[in-house]
């Protein structure tokens, strides 16, 4: 059985071959639904054996079009009472830029089955293929050492999010989104990222798959657009509904809002069924959802509800992130019934707030039917159970921390790493290492000090603050600290956005102080990579910060931050002991405006007179391992015990 499988990939190897045009070749898929035919029709006791062996030989030998193990792109789940669709193609094939793929003809699907008011087939279009751009996913240096591989543990994996960088981004979360894939990927796993799709990506294609799902009585036809990047297929849900706010994602009435990412739910959780990414759709054994936020906590509520209780995708599971508790979907009760949900689900949302009363709250929901739990912090994860970090999910949190765990965000290494950031290699900046760290920094130091018309000197200690301009992120703080540090022979930098008395403090002390102080309203990612290269400094008296990203980017550019410990800022930041020269940067534990200034004058004193232990400071935070490769880790081992939850 096995030489006949071997045989048949070498004939459709030559079929390929004679017929591609001058195109790159790449390995034919082979088809499942024929091999399991064949298996069946053999009369051997060990025919169900050799087709085993042969896909697991093809693991090394044969890998898929798509660049992934054959294992990993159809795992084979226990019999179960799985959907006679699970795993299938659809009615339009289809083949994502990047590579050439031949696809096995589709069996065509019922148009009708269970969950037919939840969603059905659309109009299918007939979509021209699309055109072979470079591909994205480059070959690693051979000089870097990979990660290690998932082996046996290698699972689906689908994340859910209502943004993701470089396409969408409001903050830390689309970078989250964009970067973790990538480093699950990397260790073997088959990765999709599904977020909206506000404008028309230039990177992302039609499948010609279409749906229509029914949110709150109307019908909402949506189409999935497909890129594969990096090993991650991204996909993205196409609606007019997602177009109308592409320059305000989360803009709109709360009833827009709620509507958008009910959408998006829905659509989610059937895309391993309907969408063939590489030709082969994921199929829903060996499945995890990962939900970021309150936006898509509906994704493990709709996959229990719809599917799970009724026997289907029994061996899919998922996983809830907790990027921001503040934000959790609240509002009437009578929303509720816009959520097309069974009647018993209804106390799975009620809420009872001893200030706006009895109210419908969607990330309670997600937090009680998710398998897992994710806090993007150790220290978060502590926090979110007290009443303080909580927001009134506090006792939610509680009765469900046997199934939470914390785990610090990395950074992109290839997007944050000043050795070869882009946005340092014009207007007088360099690229640096900790090798060239004195010469590299003092040279965008004097460029950002030129960029933005202060005076040019080395010695003076060059202070930054990035971030949104509100209540959270304690720009008031740095406010009451302006006239204790304008009374300093320091300059100041500030980048924000947000709320307008803010964006008019910073225009404030700018006016006042023109030799000093620099406020930019607004935001530029390459004024971000440079302020964060050129200072000395960084700024961050959060109120709390659940991760943070900005003190990573930092420390490794040799940028030493001053932060209020609290969330992800105390697991990252060790505060500078002086007596065994330990630590990272300066951290303060109460947030009142004297203990801000008592960090930053002693971190402003080692600056100018304790030179030795500044650069140990800046070299210890540039010698730390910040990747998503370490993250991905630890990601993995939630996956994994998800997986085993019953």
């Amino acid at each position: 059985m096995q030489k006949e499988l071997l045989d048949q990939i070498e004939e459709r190897q030559k079929l390929y071959s004679s017929s591609s045009n001058n195109l790159e070749q790449a390995p034919p898929s082979i088809d499942v639904e024929q091999s399991s035919q064949q298996a069946e029709s053999s009369s051997s006791p060990e025919a169900p054996v050799e087709v085993a062996e042969a896909s697991t030989s093809s693991q090394t030998s044969a890998p898929s079009s798509s660049g992934r193990p054959l294992a990993a792109a159809w795992p084979s789940s226990p019999p179960s009472k799985r959907s006679a669709r699970s795993g299938r193609g659809v009615v339009q094939p289809y083949s994502p830029p990047g590579a050439s793929r031949p696809v096995a003809a589709p069996e065509a699907e019922s148009k009708r089955d269970f969950h037919s008011d939840h969603s059905r087939e659309g109009t299918t279009s007939q979509v021209p293929p699309p055109p072979q751009p470079e591909a994205h996913a480059a070959a690693p240096n051979a000089a870097e050492k990979p990660p290690p591989l998932a082996g046996p543990n290698v699972m689906n994996i689908v994340v859910v999010a209502a943004e993701c960088a470089p396409w969408s981004k409001t903050g830390g979360l689309g970078d989250v989104v964009g970067a973790l894939p990538k480093a699950l990927a990397r260790r073997g796993h088959r990765t999709m990222v599904v977020a909206p799709r506000y404008s028309n990506y230039a990177e992302a294609w039609e499948t010609g798959v279409r749906r229509i799902y029914s949110v709150s009585g109307q019908d909402f036809e949506v189409g999935y657009f497909h890129s594969f990047r990096d090993g991650v297929d991204f996909v993205f849900i196409d609606n007019p509904i997602y177009h109308a706010c592409e320059h305000n994602i989360y803009g709109g009435s709360r009833e827009d809002v709620l509507t958008r990412m009910i959408l998006l739910c829905k659509a989610a959780v059937e895309i391993p069924w309907h969408v063939p990414c590489g030709g082969v759709a994921y199929g829903d054994g060996n499945l995890v959802f990962i939900a970021n936020d309150w936006h898509t906590a509906l994704v493990p509520v709709y996959l229990q509800a719809y599917y799970r209780d009724n026997g289907y995708m029994e061996y899919s599971r998922s996983v809830l992130v907790i990027h921001n508790m503040a934000h959790q979907g609240r509002g009437p009760l009578a929303d509720y019934r816009r959520l097309g949900l069974p009647d018993h689900y209804l106390n799975k949302f009620r809420l009872f707030d001893p200030v706006g009363g009895e109210h419908n709250n969607i990330f309670m929901a997600g937090l009680i039917t998710a398998h897992r739990i994710v806090t993007v912090s150790h220290g978060y994860a502590w926090e979110v159970q007290t009443r303080e970090g909580g927001w009134g999910l506090d006792g939610v949190i509680r009765d469900h921390n046997w199934k939470l765990r914390g785990v610090v965000n990395g950074i992109d290494d290839k997007e944050w790493n000043p050795e070869i950031d882009v946005h340092l290699q014009s207007d007088g900046y360099c690229n640096y290492s900790k090798d060239t760290l004195d010469s590299g920094k003092s040279q965008c130091k004097a460029a950002l000090q030129r960029e933005l018309g202060l005076p040019v000197r080395a010695d003076v200690p060059l202070l930054g603050f990035i971030g949104r301009l509100d209540h959270q992120k304690g720009i008031d703080i740095i406010g009451q600290a302006m006239p204790w540090m304008m009374d300093q022979d320091i300059q100041v930098v500030l980048l924000g956005t947000g709320r307008k008395d803010y964006e008019d403090m910073l225009r404030h002390f700018e006016g006042c102080h023109r030799d000093k102080v620099r406020g930019w309203v607004g935001f530029s990612v390459t004024t971000a990579h440079r302020i964060t290269a050129g200072v000395d400094i960084l700024l961050m008296p959060s109120r709390f910060e659940p991760c943070g990203l900005n003190q990573l980017y930092a420390m490794r550019y040799g940028t030493v931050p001053v932060v209020h410990a609290v969330g992800g800022l105390k697991d990252t930041v060790q505060s500078f002991n002086p007596f065994d020269e330990s630590g990272l940067g300066w951290t303060f534990e109460e947030l009142h405006v004297d203990k801000f200034i008592h960090a930053l004058g002693n971190a402003m004193w080692t600056y100018r007179d304790f030179k030795n232990s500044w650069k140990g400071i800046q070299q210890r935070g540039m010698s730390q391992d910040l990747s998503w490769d370490h993250a991905a880790q630890q990601y993995e081992e939630v996956l994994l015990a998800a997986k085993y939850t019953w």
